[in-house]
């Protein structure tokens, strides 16, 4: 009986170890001082505003509120993010999401993917949309693909339109043209 005890033990050490840090860091966070959030939805949509328009539409299948905290964690989340006249200029999807929603700090976990209105795509397991800067941010491993060519790296910050992209660290793959692809 002790067997089956020890590799329980073992798949709950492995998970713990599996989260990232960030993800973890905001799990922690927000069940310091509550354990329960102040109320819970599904098929929830949030808005983040500028003045009265809205800069960024967030669509989770679960969605907790920590009024205490500021904040609220979403999951399966959808985001479109809109230009100044109301187009979509890039699409976000993620297993899991913190806002902080007094800044509109937007904290974007798991599979996470973001496609821009010209069908670049960036992958990674976490981002950080800093809307103090306008720029998608992250420490993660990256994958993005633009016409074809795929360049990959650690730590990322790009415009939310991912034209102005900056791979940090050990950054490898083959494009065509630098000056096009907007990489530095």
């Amino acid at each position: 009986m002790k067997m089956p005890v020890y590799i329980l033990f073992l798949l709950l050490v492995g998970s713990l170890i599996g989260c990232s840090n960030h993800e973890s860091t905001i799990r922690t966070e927000l069940a310091s001082d509550s354990t329960r959030p102040d109320s819970e939805m599904r098929g929830a949509t949030i808005d983040l505003l500028e003045g009265e328009r809205v800069k960024t539409r967030i669509v989770a299948d679960r969605i907790l509120k920590f009024d205490a905290k500021d904040s609220t964690m979403g999951y399966v989340v959808h985001a479109d993010f809109f230009d100044s006249l109301g187009n979509i200029t890039t699409k976000l999807d993620g297993d899991s999401a913190y806002i902080r929603e007094s800044t509109n700090h937007l904290h974007v976990f798991g599979r996470v993917v973001v496609v821009s209105d010209d069908n670049s795509t960036l992958e990674t397991d976490y981002i950080h949309w800093n809307p103090d800067i306008a720029k998608i941010q992250t420490d993660a491993f990256v994958k993005v693909t633009r016409r074809g060519d795929v360049v990959t790296g650690w730590g990322l910050e790009t415009d939310q339109r991912l034209k102005r992209i900056k791979i940090l660290r050990q950054v490898s793959g083959t494009i065509q043209n630098t000056d096009e692809a907007g990489l530095k």
